[in-house]
């Protein structure tokens, strides 16, 4: 049985595929970075230094509870500070520290690095558009109802791969 040449896969998969892709390459070129594999946490807080826990969950679509101990993760990495609000006791401000300011440089550039070769050969134009409809459609389902799914954030897993000799 052959293939179409184009085969039809929903929205939703092509972005996870695409994600699956994009952070296998990002995870290769940082593994020398002690943020294992919150790098997207790194990167808003790299704009957003001092916010507070919810601002990065709000933001970047992280339940609260696995915030908590990634948070916890990165405070032990020397990568974080949380600081209590003493206006309001049960709000945190999560900083970068000096060691993580130097490692966010780092995540910022391979992010950058990694966008660019993505979109060799896409005109500024599609990028913008793409960039643009992608914030539409998250925005779309943002707004449908559905089931609260919680993304467990354990250790990024890397595929040993096998090679096999054929016996003559």
């Amino acid at each position: 049985m052959s293939l179409k040449k184009e085969i039809n896969i929903p929205i939703g998969t092509k972005a996870l595929i695409l994600s699956k892709f994009y952070f296998g390459v990002l995870s290769k070129s940082l593994e020398n970075i002690d943020a294992e594999r919150y790098f997207s946490i790194l990167y808003f807080l790299n704009d957003n230094n001092g916010c507070t826990q919810q601002c990065i969950c709000n933001n970047l679509a992280v339940d609260k509870t696995a915030m908590v101990k990634v948070i916890d993760y990165l405070i032990k990495a020397d990568l974080v500070e949380r600081d209590i609000n003493p206006n309001d006791r049960r709000e945190h401000f999560i900083k970068l520290t000096k060691k993580g300011q130097k490692q966010t440089e780092e995540v910022v550039k391979a992010f950058s690095a990694i966008d660019k070769e993505m979109f060799t050969n896409v005109s500024k134009d599609d990028q913008e558009t793409f960039t643009r409809v992608l914030s539409q459609l998250s925005s779309n389902l943002k707004n449908l109802p559905s089931n609260d799914l919680f993304f467990n954030y354990k250790k990024t897993a890397r595929k040993k791969r096998l090679t096999t000799i054929k016996a003559h």
